[in-house]
């Protein structure tokens, strides 16, 4: 009886044990996706009007603050892959949002080789004033080998006309290479030696690594090549970041990247092993090049908003110590439609 009693005793010490570290493993996943706090209760920006240019999604895209500023190019569209359009937004806090005009200012139709979407992503003002917007293409109606490259389109004003160059300025590499198939959302950040893109780059098996480019003038781009890879995959250019990590699956991707006085801070996506799984990671780096992934990645899923849905494209911005992350979410579960939701973080993610 007493040995009965103790393997009994033993038995429940070692389920409260486990279940103890369930509980500690559930609030550090808890604590580490709790980096950025969502604001408010709902979207900032929602999607349109049915049967408008944005009547089913919306995403962030392209996210700047300028002159005391914040300014938001913002995907507009009823399906997809389907065509997608521009539409415009100014802010005075990052959070309360006003939309300067109904129409859109940027459309797939402005842009020859898009051949399904153009998706805005990126966005900067120029010292003589000129804005520039960098968007990606998706060419076929097609989830998985759709094809793409990144192109810039400058303007006078952020209300447009839009001019979109001719040609895309960074395109898919040659078969083999790990940017083979699809280049897609870059993040522009402007130095004082000249730009610097960050990009995703597709392989042949639908593999997502993040590539950098360099440029002088912001048109003409050099991709990174590490010149101790010598052999394809990694024979013209080479990632910057690659998936490695379990909750990333095949994938990391979507980088948005701002350089901050403490150093290079990125917000990377993976949509992990299984349907609804988007989660975002963090990573910082001294020079640029050289990442260091977050210890406590993922720091932001979609139990961080509001409905806790899903989740899907992202754009950041860093004023005054503060991160602004904007990210696309269903504005209700169940459904669909998506809207624009910000979270926000203030202090150095490079030391933390």
């Amino acid at each position: 009886m007493r040995m009965t009693t103790c393997r009994f005793t033993g038995i429940v010490v070692m389920l409260l044990l486990l279940m103890i570290s369930m509980v500690s493993s559930s609030l550090a996943q808890d604590e580490a996706g709790a980096l950025f706090t969502t604001v408010g209760d709902g979207p900032v920006v929602e999607f349109g009007p049915r049967g408008e240019w944005d009547g089913r999604y919306t995403d962030p895209g392209a996210v700047t603050y300028h002159d005391g500023q914040f300014y938001m190019f913002r995907n507009g569209f009823q399906s997809w892959p389907a065509s997608v359009q521009v539409g415009y937004l100014t802010s005075d806090d990052g959070i309360n949002w006003t939309e300067v005009t109904e129409e859109p200012v940027f459309t797939t139709d402005e842009v020859d080789y898009a051949g399904t979407a153009m998706l805005a992503s990126s966005a900067e003002v120029r010292d003589d004033g000129t804005w520039a917007l960098y968007f990606y293409t998706w060419e076929r109606p097609a989830f998985r080998g759709a094809g793409g490259a990144i192109g810039l389109a400058t303007a006078d004003d952020p209300l447009g006309p839009w001019t979109p160059l001719p040609e895309a300025i960074l395109s898919p590499g040659s078969r083999g290479e790990w940017d083979e198939t699809q280049l897609a959302a870059p993040s522009v950040v402007r130095t004082d030696t000249g730009y610097v893109m960050y990009y995703t780059g597709y392989d042949s098996r639908n593999r997502q690594s993040i590539g950098m480019a360099t440029s002088e003038d912001g048109i003409t781009w050099t991709k990174y090549d590490d010149p101790t890879t010598t052999e394809a995959p990694f024979a013209e250019s080479d990632p910057v970041l690659i998936p490695a990590e379990e909750w990333e699956a095949e994938a990391v991707h979507q980088p948005r990247v701002v350089k901050t006085d403490d150093g290079w801070v990125m917000i990377y996506r993976s949509p992990g092993p299984g349907r609804g799984m988007m989660r975002l990671g963090l990573a910082t780096s001294e020079d640029g090049i050289n990442w260091t992934k977050s210890a406590d990645n993922p720091i932001f899923a979609p139990d961080d908003l509001p409905n806790g849905n899903t989740m899907w494209f992202t754009a950041l911005t860093h004023v005054d110590d503060t991160f602004y992350l904007y990210v696309e979410g269903s504005d209700t579960a169940g459904v669909p439609d998506t809207s624009i939701y910000v979270a926000t973080y203030t202090g150095d993610l490079v030391g933390d």
